[in-house]
């Protein structure tokens, strides 16, 4: 991608006051007749040379990154440009990250894009071709694995295409709540709309009420809308009078809850007759290494009448000891130089060879258990992204020839009643004779030796892996595996039946699902397998995956609990759609378990996928964090690709 990159000061509109200041400055130092001179260390406004309007401000990893408008002629604005720096000083030039090549029903005014980084790749959200009732266009959304682009349209169609509550769809805003559920707030011609976005961007999920659309138009209201949360409060802030004239500005609500209500608390940015006018439609990056916030907005240079000669600047944004927002001054000077420590990250995999990892959090380490070559090994971490770093010890061994001695799969290190227990699928190198089976820890460290406790089987004795532990609020535990409902290898359905103590199954099985939608159907024989319980508070979710392990189109799916026994069937609810599925990057991603971070304030996904496409039973060991959704579901999103940049699991500054 061409890049361009622009030191401040530069001669380019109201900078060129501030060229000369620096010229005579020079001559001064160098006579030693002056001792005056501007801040090399202030940005300057504009920030970078050109005509742009609508700046959408982001920190990404350790740059500030804006995505502007081109301002132009409405037939003009065909492509988007984007601009990044490390110190908010010198900014380089992303051209043409997205065009009309990339968006086929884009015709003009391509405007106002919001750039959301999510799963490791970058979604840029656009309004296009000004749209009025019975036209083609709205708001699209394009994708890609770098924030510089190139991005490609996701949809190859609007992802907005009509009109709501009256609002025109442009000024689209992303906004994302602390319970994980993501938000459009968008809309011209003084209506404000909100809708919740799927997790994967591609439409909308209805409001409990059935609506999609739900109007919070504000007083004054006109367009641009933003939000963002301070200290519990969610700020609503939104641009007013008419763009091309010299008292486009800037107002502001603050409210309990995204849907508001958002009453007018009053103005704080708009034009300085000493500066510039029509100072508005802006964004606002928050640096929380610093707890600075900024706004990034575009204005109209004195002098200037044509309205789509607009400049982009960035200035302060503070607030009182009540929360409320200052005024904020616009200015020639602009801000201070400012770097951003990089946040530690690691890649995945994680661990570079491995399957079915099961993953525990026990006394302030991390229990990866594992089986290799005919044996169960258990590693030990102080932090979950070094799961693969060598501290293995192997816990148990078969005896040579027993029934269990082959074809060891899918360990699970538990610990109950006061005890450390694996439970593992195992049999005698033929696979219809695998079942579940236990072994009991010989001391408070689970990576000490482990010896056999037994079978552990319902009275039908079928073919069974993949065992896990399921202990009710109630104290009463369950066992949950896949199994076969004969004898032979047809189909893999998961199964529950009843514990008595955690060697022994008390009743007889039950059936809660079987492989029976499209996603799940991928592969002969039909699998439904590795069960993980996962729980959010009072709600349980069963996370199972589903088609063929040695296939790319492995998933999870989803059961939800409805609160009743859980031995009757219908007590759990499957949802329609796979929860964690392959993208062009990752392959057979399955088997996960979850566990939190140091701090407990963040939960993960510690899963497998094969090393590349059609690598069957090849695979690695990747981690990710997941969130939850408004109604307190797990949402996992889209599983990263491998030598993406993540953020380290929060609470590793712990001692």
């Amino acid at each position: 991608m061409p890049t361009n990159t622009f030191a401040n000061p530069k001669t380019f509109h109201d900078k060129t006051f501030f060229r000369f200041l620096s010229f005579l400055c020079g001559i001064a130092l160098l006579s030693g007749r002056l001792a005056f001179s501007q801040s090399p260390e202030m940005s300057g406004n504009p920030l970078f040379e050109g005509w742009y309007a609508d700046p959408e401000g982001i920190i990404i990893g350790d740059e500030y990154w804006i995505f502007p408008t081109f301002s132009a002629p409405y037939d003009q604005q065909l492509h988007l440009d984007a601009f990044s720096s490390k110190d908010l000083i010198t900014w380089t030039k992303h051209e043409r990250i997205i065009s009309n090549k990339e968006i086929s029903w884009l015709r003009r005014a391509l405007w106002a894009p919001a750039i959301v980084q999510k799963d490791g790749r970058f979604y840029l959200f656009f309004g296009a071709n000004d749209v009025h009732e019975g036209e083609i266009g709205g708001i699209g959304v394009a994708v890609a694995d770098q924030p510089g682009g190139p991005y490609k349209d996701m949809l190859g169609k609007p992802l907005i295409g009509e009109i709501h509550n009256g609002a025109q769809p442009i000024d689209q805003f992303v906004f994302l709540d602390t319970d994980g559920q993501y938000y459009m707030i968008y809309g011209g011609w003084s209506h404000c709309n909100i809708a919740k976005l799927k997790d994967d961007f591609t439409g909308f999920i209805p409001f409990d009420d059935g609506t999609v659309f739900k109007e919070i138009t504000p007083q004054g209201y006109v367009e641009g809308p933003i939000m963002f949360i301070r200290n519990g409060k969610y700020y609503f802030m939104w641009s007013e009078g008419g763009w091309g004239g010299p008292h486009y500005s800037v107002a502001y609500a603050i409210a309990d809850s995204p849907m508001g209500p958002f009453n007018r608390i009053g103005k704080v940015l708009q034009q300085d007759p000493e500066v510039a006018t029509g100072a508005g439609h802006h964004s606002v990056i928050h640096d929380k290494q610093a707890d600075i916030w900024y706004a990034i907005y575009h204005r109209r240079p004195l002098g200037e009448r044509d309205a789509n000669h607009r400049v982009t600047c960035m200035d302060r944004m503070v607030f009182d000891e009540e929360g409320l927002i200052k005024p904020i001054q616009i200015t020639h000077e602009g801000v201070e130089r400012r770097t951003l420590t990089p946040s530690p990250t690691f890649t995945n995999p994680v661990v570079s060879s491995g399957q079915d990892p099961w993953v525990i959090r026990y006394n302030d380490a991390y229990y990866l258990c594992q089986s290799s070559r005919g044996r169960i090994r258990v590693n030990k971490s102080k932090r979950l992204q070094d799961l693969g770093v060598d501290q293995w010890k192997t816990v148990w061994r078969p005896q040579r020839d027993a029934p269990y001695s082959k074809e060891i799969w899918a360990p699970e290190l538990h610990h109950l009643q006061g005890k450390w227990w694996i439970y593992v699928a195992a049999d005698d190198g033929d696979n219809a004779n695998h079942r579940m089976y236990v072994l009991e820890g010989s001391s408070e460290d689970p990576q000490d030796a482990f010896t056999l406790k037994g079978k552990i089987n319902s009275p039908s004795d079928r073919w069974a892996i993949d065992g896990t532990v399921l202990t009710m609020p109630d104290g009463k535990s369950y066992f949950i595996w896949s199994g076969w409902e004969g004898t032979e290898n047809v189909a893999q359905h998961l199964y529950i039946a009843p514990m008595s103590n955690p060697w022994t199954i008390s009743g007889e099985r039950v059936r809660i699902s079987s492989p029976e939608l499209p996603w799940e159907l991928n592969g002969n024989p039909l699998i439904n397998e590795g069960p993980q319980v996962l729980w959010n508070g009072d709600q349980l979710y069963l996370i199972y995956s589903a088609s063929g392990s040695w296939g790319d189109d492995y998933c999870l799916g989803q059961l939800s609990w409805t609160g009743s026994d859980p031995m009757h069937p219908a007590s759990w609810s499957k949802k329609p759609e796979a929860v964690f599925s392959r993208t062009k990057a990752v392959f057979g991603p399955g088997h996960g378990s979850f566990v939190k971070s140091r701090d407990g304030k963040e939960d993960w996904i510690v899963y497998h996928s094969a090393k590349h496409s059609g690598a069957g039973w090849n695979r690695q060991i990747n981690m990710q964090r997941f969130g939850w959704d408004s109604a307190g579901a797990p949402v996992f999103g889209r599983p990263i690709a491998a030598g993406v940049p993540i953020p380290e699991p929060s609470g590793d500054s712990l001692p």
